[in-house]
């Protein structure tokens, strides 16, 4: 598996096309990241792969806190993924401390008929930005 920064370089410097995610095989929502505290990480919105920087991939908790801010996006309640680990968090929209268990969803590989499986796969970079651009809380980022 590439770095990290290779990852980044590779994707956002050369812009080439995502590759899929090594646990679900899924493109369009696999890449690296960078979280609070400049932490950096690679996951996955499809099917909650997490690996930090340095350590062992291991699966994030889905979760849909559902305020009356919580988007929709590619016909479905925005999924936010909760380390390992971690039992709450701050809800991205309404800044409510939300705990895990009351906000827990089925990830979209569990779902056989989550409307995420329908995002078309293995598309250039560009089609990509293309079709996120259609969702108010992506903005045209490749991954979710």
């Amino acid at each position: 598996m590439e770095s990290w920064d290779e990852d980044c370089l590779r994707l956002f410097g050369e812009g080439r096309d995502p590759g899929p995610c090594p646990s679900c095989g899924q493109t369009g929502f696999y890449g690296p990241r960078v979280g609070g505290q400049g932490r950096r990480y690679r996951a996955c919105r499809f099917c909650g792969f997490h690996q930090e920087v340095g350590g062992a991939p291991s699966r994030a908790h889905p979760t849909v806190h559902g305020c009356s801010t919580w988007p929709d996006t590619a016909r479905a309640p925005y999924i936010w993924w909760v380390p390992p680990k971690q039992d709450e968090y701050t809800c991205p929209f309404c800044e409510t401390h939300v705990a895990l268990e009351e906000s827990r969803v089925t990830a979209p590989i569990d779902d056989p008929e989550h409307p995420w499986w329908k995002v078309p796969q293995a598309r250039s970079r560009f089609y990509y930005a293309r079709f996120w651009e259609n969702w108010p809380h992506t903005k045209g980022r490749v991954f979710l």
